[in-house]
């Protein structure tokens, strides 16, 4: 989404980049290599840049408030399938190297009503799905810390 990094903030364990999403928004079948994401209406935080985003995550500075108006992506097509089990880390997982078509609308609401808006509005519309090029794409199944 260009220079943007939309962001949905730190979450209670303090992970970046995390938001909720909800219930039959996410399909994954590792057996046949797909997977799909599909969301609306996400309020997220349009910190501009990846700086900003690690920086300043739940601070009113370089933080503006917008949606993720709609998001779809699909994963598909098996390439190697890899297991990992690192015990040393405390992690294991099956991933699947695959392609992503991805489509997204993102809005940044013209508004005065709150501290965390330029007030500006910005909409930023992707080209279709359809026309996505995917260089690498991977989704997978994981396990880590406490519930490896």
């Amino acid at each position: 989404m260009g220079p943007h990094s939309w962001d949905g903030g730190l979450s209670p364990t303090s992970v970046v980049w995390a938001v909720h999403i909800p219930n039959g928004g996410a399909h994954v079948d590792l057996d046949r290599g797909t997977a799909s994401l599909h969301v609306q209406n996400v309020c997220v935080f349009d910190a501009f840049t990846v700086p900003n985003s690690l920086q300043g995550v739940n601070r009113e500075v370089n933080l503006v408030l917008g949606i993720i108006d709609s998001l779809r992506i699909e994963w598909s097509g098996i390439t190697p399938v890899e297991a990992v089990n690192e015990a040393v880390n405390h992690m294991r997982g099956t991933f699947v190297e695959a392609t992503a078509n991805i489509a997204v609308t993102a809005t940044t609401p013209r508004t005065t009503l709150t501290t965390l808006s330029n007030g500006h509005g910005f909409r930023f519309v992707s080209d279709p799905a359809s026309t996505s090029v995917s260089h690498f794409a991977l989704f997978g199944q994981e396990q880590n810390g406490v519930y490896y």
